[in-house]
C-alpha cells in the first residue's frame, strides 16, 4: 500500500489521510473562540408582545415526511470506571414518549426508542508471536468509538444510524458516558463526530446531549460537561446541535433536584426529555396533556432558550488528558525507548512523517533531557520494555497497547478498543490511558490509541491487515503510529 516514489500525488493522498487518522485521535474539536448563539438551522418569530412562538417550521419535526416522528437515542448503560454511575437514557425515552403521544399538536405518529450502545463479548486474543499463545478475555464497549467500530452487526448499525433499517429516524440524540466526557474528552470528540457523521448520510439531524455528572461536588464538573460538550459540537465536521439538558439541571433550585439511586433521577429523566422536545419545538412541554411538573418544563424551555444566547467558552481550555497534544515544538526533537523491534518500526514510522517536515530531525537521545520515552504499556507481557515515567529525563512518556498476536489481532483488536478482562487492562486503548490516569502519571504520560487508528484505516480502505507479518505491525500502522 505504499505510494511509489515517483508518483507524487498519489503519495501527497495518501501521507495526507494517515495523518488525517492520527490527527483526528489526538485533537479534541475545539471549534471556534466563542460558540453561536442561534442556530442556523432555526428561526423564530416573535410577536407584539415580545414573547417567541414557534414557526411552522419549527412544529414540522417530521424531518423525513414519511408522517411518522421517529427518535432514536443513542447511549450507554454502563460506565467504564466502576464507580461512576451512568447517565442513562432508558427513563428519558420513556418520559419523552410520554410527553409527545399525548401532545395534541403533534398530528405525526410519534415513534422514540432507545439503544444501549454498551456492548460485552468474549473474544480469544493472541499474545506474542506464537499462534498457540492465545487466551480469552471479555471485551466491553463503553466508548462510542467502541460502539461505533463493535465488529459484531456493525453493517446493519451503520445502516440503522443513517435510517436505511426499519426506521427513517428524523433525529438522533447522543449521549455519552460521564467519566469518559470528563477524563479523555477528545476520544469523547472522535466517537461523536464518528457517529453524528454517519447520522448525516441519512435524512435524521443529529442531536449532542449535555449531560452531567451524578455527584455535583463542585460547579467545576458541570462546568467541563458544557465546555467539552460545546466545544465538540463547534468543532464537529457536521452541523451538530446541543440539547443543554445539564444546564437546565444546573439551574433548579435544590427542592427540585430529586436523588435517586438511578442516575438521572425522575426529575432529572424528565427535565432531560423536556429539553429534547423545548429544542425540537421551541415550546413549552407542559402544553402536552402529559402532567409530571410543569416547574421543570419551565426549567427546560428556559434553559434551551438561555443557552442559544450565552457563551459557553473561548480560548483554550486547560486540562490534563492522557490523548491532549504535546508542547514540544523545536527543531531537533529528542527521544528514547527501551524497546525493541515494535518499537523501532514506529520510530520508523515516525521518521517517515518527521520527513515531510522542513527543518525538523528525530535524533536518539543526545541530551541529559529528552522530548519523549516510547515504549509498551501492557502489565502482562514483556514488562521490562513498558515506558519510563521520569519528569527529570523526558518531558513526555508515551505509551501504547503491545498489538495482539496476528493469529487473531485483525479482529481482536477491534474488540479491544476500550475495555477487555481485569487481567489485561491495560491492553487497550482505554486501558492504558485510564491507567495513566489512576496511577496519577500525568501530566506528563500520554497514550496512543493505535487500535482506534487500526479501526479508522480500514474504515478508509488504507490497511487490509494490521501486520506485515506473524506478529510485528504494518509499515502503514505504524506510520499512523508515527503520526
Amino acid at each position: 500500500m505504499v505510494p511509489k516514489s515517483n508518483d507524487s500525488q498519489t503519495s501527497c493522498n495518501f501521507y495526507n489521510r494517515i495523518l488525517l487518522v492520527a490527527f483526528i485521535v489526538f485533537n479534541i474539536a475545539c471549534g471556534k473562540d466563542e460558540t453561536k448563539t442561534t442556530s442556523e438551522n432555526e428561526e423564530e418569530s416573535t410577536e407584539e408582545d415580545g414573547t417567541n412562538t414557534p414557526t411552522e417550521e419549527n412544529f414540522d419535526a417530521d424531518v423525513n415526511k414519511d408522517g411518522t416522528l421517529n427518535i432514536l437515542l443513542l447511549g450507554p448503560s454502563k460506565s467504564i470506571n466502576s464507580s461512576t454511575q451512568a447517565f442513562s437514557l432508558a427513563s428519558v425515552t420513556e418520559q419523552l414518549n410520554n410527553i409527545l403521544s399525548q401532545d395534541n399538536t403533534v398530528t405525526t405518529t410519534v415513534n422514540i426508542e432507545y439503544e444501549d450502545t454498551y456492548r460485552e463479548k468474549i473474544v480469544n486474543v493472541g499474545l506474542g508471536s506464537s499462534a498457540s499463545n492465545q487466551i480469552e478475555y471479555t471485551h466491553y464497549a463503553h466508548s462510542l468509538v467502541q460502539y461505533y467500530y463493535w465488529p459484531d452487526g456493525q453493517e446493519n448499525r451503520m445502516s440503522n444510524l443513517k435510517g436505511d433499517g426499519e426506521k427513517d429516524w428524523d433525529y438522533v440524540v447522543i449521549a455519552a458516558d460521564p467519566y469518559i466526557v470528563s477524563k479523555i474528552p477528545g476520544f469523547y470528540s472522535l466517537g461523536v463526530n464518528k457517529i453524528a457523521t454517519k447520522i448525516t448520510e441519512g435524512s435524521a439531524k443529529p442531536l449532542l446531549l449535555m449531560q452531567w455528572p451524578k455527584s455535583e461536588q463542585n460547579t467545576t464538573s458541570i462546568s467541563n460537561f458544557e465546555d467539552f460538550t460545546y466545544r465538540t459540537a463547534a468543532g464537529a465536521l457536521v452541523d451538530l446541535e446541543v440539547v443543554p439538558a445539564g444546564l437546565a439541571w444546573q439551574d433548579l433550585s435544590s427542592e427540585l433536584k430529586d436523588e435517586q439511586s438511578a442516575h438521572p433521577s425522575p426529575n432529572g429523566a424528565y427535565l432531560t426529555a423536556a429539553a429534547i422536545y423545548a429544542h425540537i419545538y421551541n415550546e413549552n412541554p407542559s402544553i402536552s396533556d402529559y402532567i409530571y411538573n410543569d416547574a421543570l418544563a419551565d426549567a427546560a424551555l428556559s434553559g434551551v432558550k438561555e443557552a442559544k444566547s450565552k457563551t459557553h467558552f473561548s480560548g483554550e481550555h486547560s486540562y490534563n488528558s492522557p490523548f491532549k497534544s504535546g508542547t514540544v515544538n523545536e527543531s531537533i526533537i529528542r527521544y528514547n525507548h527501551t524497546g525493541s523491534s515494535t518499537e523501532n518500526g514506529i520510530i520508523g514510522g515516525l521518521n517517515w512523517v518527521i520527513a515531510k517536515v522542513d527543518g525538523t530531525t528525530l535524533q536518539r537521545d543526545g541530551a541529559a533531557t529528552v522530548n519523549f520515552n516510547l515504549g509498551r504499556a501492557n502489565t502482562n507481557f514483556e514488562t521490562n520494555k513498558r515506558y519510563k515515567i521520569d519528569a527529570g529525563k523526558f518531558n513526555f512518556s508515551i505509551g501504547f497497547p503491545m498489538q495482539d498476536g496476528s493469529v487473531t489481532g485483525d479482529t481482536s483488536m477491534l474488540y479491544g478498543i476500550d475495555k477487555r478482562g481485569i487481567q489485561s487492562e491495560n491492553g487497550t486503548d482505554l486501558g492504558v490511558a485510564l491507567y495513566m490516569i489512576r496511577e496519577n502519571e500525568l501530566p506528563t504520560a500520554r497514550a496512543v490509541p493505535i487500535r482506534a487508528l487500526y479501526a479508522q484505516m480500514k474504515e478508509l480502505n488504507i490497511t487490509d491487515s494490521a501486520y506485515r507479518d506473524n506478529w510485528h505491525m504494518s509499515r502503514d500502522l505504524d506510520k499512523a503510529i508515527g503520526g
